[in-house]
């Protein structure tokens, strides 16, 4: 499976969850602008994903991180089980411990989530724009059932 935005974004959203030291004030305003930037214009994800994998690429733990996930993801060709997907009602209410803060859908599915849905967008959009990100990912419960899924495919 070639990688996709989706798959990127699923990756390093997990990676985020697993980060154990935090991210710089740099680093962090560096995802929020790139999250800014996909909700501005989801369909320039070049911009976005040369902004994120600045990020990705400078701290070498999130590296880490992130290209397990992605080899992973791409391991099992993205075939991941519709109910560990993402739906809008329980990330929302996950994600928003501030109830100041608002959710942005840029785009909304009917019928069973999949990797294609605009979810996973939606959710990373939210997840970068947050004051801390990688406490945001690990507030997300269906990134930790996708976590332990892919553990035990690829182990």
């Amino acid at each position: 499976m070639a990688e996709s935005p989706k798959i990127t974004l699923l990756a390093l959203l997990l990676a985020l969850r697993q980060l154990e030291t935090p991210l710089s004030a740099d680093e962090q305003a560096t995802l929020k602008k790139a999250g800014q930037r996909l909700q501005l214009k989801p369909d320039n994800w070049d911009d976005a994903k040369e902004v994120l994998m600045a990020v990705i690429e400078n701290n070498p733990s999130l590296a880490q991180l992130y290209q397990t996930a992605k080899a992973q993801l791409l391991g099992i060709d993205g075939k991941i089980p519709p109910e560990l997907l993402p739906i809008e009602e329980p990330w929302e209410t996950e994600l928003l411990a501030d109830k100041k803060q608002k959710v942005v859908n840029y785009g909304h599915f009917k019928g069973k989530p999949d990797l294609n849905s605009d979810e996973i967008l939606n959710v990373s959009i939210n997840v970068l724009k947050q004051k801390d990100s990688a406490k945001a990912a690990k507030n997300l419960s269906f990134l930790e059932q996708i976590g332990k899924f892919l553990q035990k495919r690829n182990s």
